[in-house]
């Protein structure tokens, strides 16, 4: 039996979709759905058991596979605008201290206007995303997008990888900055004492209602009146 490997990535695709976990339930919903997923390829022999899938994607190349997947969710997407907000999670139940094994980490970039994640690479520990956050916005087409990053990620050569890319970032800042948070802090109590003489001000008030509440957010903009070097 032959099985072309893009219909196994079709399956693989669907299945994780629908909810599929394992191999197994990958297999499970080839079986069951075959007619469906016939309306796109052909899968003449059918699809293949949770053995075959196994030893199939065990031999991709897995970082060159995700470059192309990330190419192909960007050519049906198009260059994202907005905000591109970069995080890292660690899935639940990934991880087992019985067995010693590590939970997995997840470094991932969401489209927030579009509601969709746009890539992710996994790395070993939270510290590595330093590592990691580089390495996925090489893959993503971000021109013209904003960046932004949590206080692990306000690091310099992240914030040249996204003026490389064309694009602006906004890194949060945290007392493991050295100086820089106490340097902006002090710039806005300067500015404010000053009436704002030597500086611009820009703000914007959003209103979102979501899990049974309204918030109401106001975000002030603050900035030298010959702006920032980049």
């Amino acid at each position: 039996m032959a099985y072309p490997l893009d219909e196994v990535l079709l399956l693989c695709l669907l299945g994780v979709l629908a909810g599929a976990e394992a191999f197994t339930e990958i297999a499970l919903f080839g079986v069951k759905k075959l007619a469906f997923l016939r309306r796109f390829r052909p899968f003449k022999d059918g699809t293949p058991d949770h053995g075959h899938l196994s030893d199939i994607l065990a031999v991709l190349d897995a970082e060159q596979f995700q470059r192309c997947f990330v190419a192909w969710v960007g050519a049906l997407t198009g260059i994202p605008a907005g905000v591109i907000a970069i995080d890292g999670k660690t899935v639940r139940r990934s991880g087992s201290k019985s067995g010693g094994k590590a939970a997995i980490h997840m470094v991932s970039a969401f489209a927030a206007r579009q509601r969709l994640v746009l890539g992710q690479v996994n790395v070993a520990e939270k510290s590595n995303e330093i590592i990691a956050i580089p390495r996925l916005l090489e893959m993503l087409a971000i021109e013209g997008a904003i960046i932004t990053v949590d206080a692990m990620g306000c690091q310099r050569d992240i914030a040249q990888k996204v003026l490389d890319k064309r694009a602006d970032y906004v890194p949060a800042l945290k007392g493991n900055q050295t100086s820089l948070p106490e340097d902006v802090e002090l710039f806005a109590t300067e500015q404010k004492a000053k009436g704002f003489a030597d500086a611009t001000v820009s703000r914007d008030t959003t209103i979102d209602g979501d899990h049974g509440r309204i918030e109401t957010r106001t975000t002030t903009a603050l900035g030298p009146r010959h702006g920032f070097p980049r």
